[in-house]
């Protein structure tokens, strides 16, 4: 691993930090406008998150930038692509992971929701909404479609297919296509398409289209139909997807969050690049910041409702929750980050260094490998 393959992009870092506070002022707008007066005359705070589907618009990001930066990060001049990539990837996501199931458990036990030990072990695989089991904190489900993500593109190495971005062009506008069917198709009385399916294909649709779009960026798709693929499918999200789902009968509020979602990015990786070293250093700390969050405001919450509705802490603007939270959730993440993620990571790196990394083949130099590739 060089020095390029360690470099991380701030602007990218930047939009990260970006998407983890629109999750979190979602969340926390939601759960504390009806904490006291003042909250309730400011509950424009969560109606305005509402009205431009804040979360949503935050994951749809986070999706995104999974695609502009996961397939880059695969050493595919290592006699052992495949294995490495899996292993440094499952120690970047589930040692913090792990620590959020005990401690969402407990905010669960806080709100007489205990959590079973059944319910817990099947979290502990990050498969839980593939089981039907509930899980511990509700944004698990955006890691199971991560974990999708990560082996369909061990499949397109394996096939030698990674870089091939007219054929992910094809399987993301041929994915497209399936799940508007299937919408079309639950509309219809006795055809129900299965929900979760369908929305499965179009996450994935956008995490393989941020593929397609750093391939651009880099001067990788060399040919008017590649180019054509990464702006159409663009287009379609940020004006056609929300126009196609209101006409099937799907409300707008839907689709919005994956349309600012997309032009969000957009916007982030070309236009008004920030890098910031504040909100770049939130990014380096999002996916802390993103499991945690729920597990800082749910106690907080918890205690706040058992005081008198004449209480001070009852007593603050909306958005003073919002900034309150975000600060202890920042805080909390860091601890985590510097404990616990960060080794996880390194630890990662090194088993790979052991095991695979300096094991290379005659595959270098033979069109598989994409220059300048960077693992942020």
């Amino acid at each position: 691993m060089n020095a390029q393959d360690d470099k991380r992009l701030a602007y990218i870092d930047s939009l990260r930090a970006i998407a983890a506070i629109l999750v979190l002022w979602v969340h926390v707008s939601e759960l504390y406008r009806h904490i006291g007066p003042a909250a309730i005359a400011t509950k424009w705070v969560n109606d305005l998150a509402v009205t431009i589907s804040a979360g949503r618009m935050g994951v749809v990001a986070f999706f995104a930038i999974s695609g502009f930066v996961v397939p880059f990060s695969i050493k595919l001049a290592h006699r052992h692509p495949v294995r490495e990539f899996l292993l440094v990837r499952f120690f970047r996501l589930y040692p913090a992971y792990w620590l959020s199931i005990p401690l969402g458990a407990w905010a669960l036990w806080l709100w007489n929701r205990p959590l079973t030990i059944s319910e817990g072990l099947v979290n502990l695989t990050m498969l839980e909404y593939v089981f039907d089991v509930r899980p511990a904190i509700g944004l698990y489900w955006t890691l199971a479609v991560e974990l999708v993500f990560y082996l369909c593109c061990a499949i397109l190495v394996q096939m030698r297919a990674i870089t091939n971005y007219r054929l992910i062009g094809m399987l993301v506008v041929a994915a497209l296509a399936v799940q508007l069917l299937m919408f079309v198709l639950s509309r219809m009385k006795g055809l129900n398409a299965p929900y979760w399916l369908s929305m499965w294909l179009l996450n994935l649709s956008v995490m393989f289209w941020g593929t397609l779009y750093r391939a651009n960026l880099r001067g990788e798709t060399r040919s008017r139909i590649d180019a054509c693929f990464v702006w159409g499918i663009a287009f379609f999200f940020v004006v056609l997807y929300p126009i196609a789902v209101w006409m099937i009968g799907y409300s707008r509020a839907y689709s919005l969050g994956y349309s600012l979602g997309v032009l969000l990015f957009i916007v982030g990786t070309r236009v008004i690049r920030i890098e910031w070293r504040p909100l770049a250093w939130l990014g380096v700390i999002s996916y802390s910041i993103y499991l945690f969050h729920p597990v800082v405001f749910s106690p907080v919450l918890h205690w706040m409702r058992h005081l008198p509705p004449d209480s001070w802490w009852r007593s603050w603007h909306l958005g003073s929750y919002v900034i309150a939270v975000l600060l202890l959730t920042i805080a909390f993440a860091a601890i985590v980050y510097r404990f616990v993620e960060k080794p996880g990571i390194e630890l990662g790196r090194r088993l790979a260094r052991r095991w695979f990394t300096g094991e290379r083949d005659a595959r270098r130099g033979d069109g598989l490998v994409p220059a300048a590739s960077a693992a942020e």
